[in-house]
């Protein structure tokens, strides 16, 4: 889980649906108990991600924890149902499938599939940079999840490498939608808030002109710079540094990749939005791409040219130790709780609404 800068230029955003996603009460019987916490795999702003197991089943998730106080504290109540919405809507084979949600007095639990194949952003610090054939494999595996959440009237607003993450084939999934923003189904729909990660902000989110998906394909362009040369583009530790060189310094190229790799990612850095290239079709077919089989691609029928080292299905050595060795327990609310539950409406959720019986005895 990588940090979030998030603020606001115009005030949060629009209030989701209040209509309940399911019927009330038929997960009742899920509660922090059902899942053992193996390991904790990653830590946020907002809370945590673990490895657990539900308890007298085998198989594994990343169960992502989010403190509700925190979320409310910081304004964040509406990303935070939007993204539980992003990932129970998506049917994409390159974004993390969501099992399921629940919620206590204090927290918001969303059970996913577990990558052991981690971060891209551990990959990358691990090995400094990647060759351009590994890059243009991650790139065009997000270029479709990145179309498809386009489609669903989604901009995405927080692609970064931590939060590109590697199956255990090397297949990658795109994680974390809590900046996301839905209900932009037209091209003339902006949406205003000012969010995202410094170092893959786009011009038009600093200038808090309005945004599009766009913004999307800027961050595409910023992740892959990051890959082919080892840092962000515009990278300084001085955060306002980032800002004005993002607004006022078109990138260089790069010396160690092709004219085709250097002439997209200029394209796709371009500081004026109308002048990006932010077209998926055009994208598929830049030069760069030449000879990739697209179809076979979104149906992960393309060997990766990387597959994560891993012993067993419980291996979390491609997830920062920092984050593997904390104790792996789950704390407890000292904070007063509300007789009232704050509940999250439209949180709670379960993958193909089967029954609890059902899923215990497949």
């Amino acid at each position: 889980m990588g940090s979030i800068f998030a603020c606001c230029c115009k005030g949060e955003e629009e209030e989701p649906s209040k209509k309940p996603l399911i019927e009330p009460n038929s997960l009742d019987l899920l509660t922090p108990d059902t899942f053992e916490i193996i390991k904790v795999l990653g830590r946020g702003n907002f809370g945590k991600v673990c490895l657990v197991k539900r308890k007298g089943m085998d198989t594994l998730y990343a169960m992502k924890i989010l403190k509700k106080r925190i979320i409310e504290d910081k304004k964040q109540r509406v990303h935070t149902v939007t993204e539980r919405k992003v990932l129970e809507n998506s049917k994409c084979p390159f974004i993390a499938k969501l099992y399921y949600a629940f919620q206590n007095a204090t927290k918001l639990y969303m059970v996913m599939e577990y990558l052991n194949g981690g971060e891209l952003f551990f990959h990358l610090s691990k090995e400094g940079s990647f060759s351009e054939i590994r890059a243009k494999f991650y790139i065009a595996e997000i270029l479709i999840g990145l179309n498809y959440l386009h489609s669903q009237g989604v901009i995405y607003r927080d692609l970064k490498p931590e939060n590109i993450l590697l199956d255990s084939d090397g297949h990658i999934r795109l994680t974390d939608f809590g900046l996301s923003k839905d209900g932009l189904d037209n091209e003339s729909s902006k949406a205003y808030t000012f969010c995202g990660t410094p170092e893959y902000l786009a011009p038009e989110i600093l200038r808090c002109q309005g945004h599009n998906k766009a913004v999307d394909y800027w961050s595409l362009g910023a992740v892959m710079y990051y890959m082919l040369s080892g840092a962000p583009p515009f990278y300084s530790k001085n955060k306002h540094e980032i800002f004005k060189n993002v607004l006022t310094k078109p990138i260089g190229r790069l010396p160690n990749i092709t004219n085709e790799g250097n002439d997209l990612m200029q394209n796709l850095l371009k500081i004026d939005a109308k002048e990006r290239l932010v077209s998926y079709d055009a994208i598929t077919q830049d030069p760069w791409f030449y000879g990739f089989d697209w179809k076979a691609l979104g149906e992960k029928k393309v060997k990766p040219p990387y597959k994560p080292k891993v012993k067993n299905p419980i291996d979390t050595r491609n997830f920062d130790r920092v984050f593997t060795q904390e104790p792996p327990a789950e704390s407890v609310e000292n904070e007063f709780v509300n007789p009232v539950p704050n509940q999250f409406s439209g949180f709670t959720y379960q993958f193909s609404a089967p029954s609890i019986q059902d899923s215990e005895s497949r």
